[in-house]
């Protein structure tokens, strides 16, 4: 082959690989963007619903985003608008369906959280579910540290009593494995400025609020990003 032709060979072929890259950054479950732009390999994967998703603002606004850019480490978040632990959300998945995408990743920590999408649920569905998916994810990602965060409840109104009974659900599944649950309150409750016009989804200052609160609440747990 011409001298020529080699080099346009190889060029074309370092163009294919950064749109596959870019491309990578955004649909791929395993990586992610860091503060730095650097296209790394995801350590930490984030579950959870439409809060953690960042429903309304844009991607880089959602807290595990923030989260990425702030430490300088790979984070895919998988969470899905509507989805719990028994329930599917926009994505077409519940959290077990999401269990693939999370071992794809072959992260290092796992971050879960208990969402009030199952609220409409029968307390047993979601103590099984709950500890199914741990399980499931802990004997695929046997070294990898498992994180249970407890259920927000942003709404106005009082909490139904399954707010309280998904977080124990999760707290009893994560201790079964071995791993660590945190409890991060309500950290916006009572501050309707940091929701949108809904009331429940937080604003993109909801989710800096969100971050310094479950930052800390990983830190007062020991639990190592």
């Amino acid at each position: 082959m011409p001298l020529l032709s080699r080099r346009l060979c190889a060029a074309l072929a370092v163009v294919a690989m950064i749109a596959l890259s870019g491309c990578a950054a955004t649909a791929s479950a395993g990586e992610d963007l860091t503060a730095a732009g650097a296209h790394t390999r995801a350590t930490v994967v984030t579950v959870g619903d439409s809060i953690m998703a960042g429903y309304h603002l844009e991607p880089a606004q959602a807290w595990p985003a923030l989260l990425a850019r702030q430490d300088g480490i790979g984070v895919a978040n998988l969470a899905c608008s509507g989805a719990g632990f028994t329930t599917p959300g926009d994505c077409g998945e519940d959290y077990p369906g999401l269990v693939a995408q999370a071992v794809a990743a072959s992260p290092t920590l796992v971050i879960i959280q208990s969402s009030d999408n199952d609220m409409n649920a029968a307390k047993t569905d979601i103590d099984a579910d709950t500890a199914h998916t741990v399980r499931t994810l802990h004997a695929a990602l046997p070294e990898a540290v498992i994180v249970g965060l407890s259920t927000l409840w942003n709404q106005p109104t009082d909490p139904p009593a399954t707010i309280a009974s998904s977080s124990a659900a999760l707290r009893q599944a994560v201790d079964a494995v071995g791993g660590t649950f945190v409890d991060v309150g309500q950290p916006l409750a009572g501050q309707p400025d940091l929701l949108q016009a809904d009331q429940e989804h937080p604003t993109a200052a909801g989710q800096r609020a969100l971050l310094t609160a479950i930052t800390r609440a990983l830190d007062e747990a020991d639990v190592v990003l």
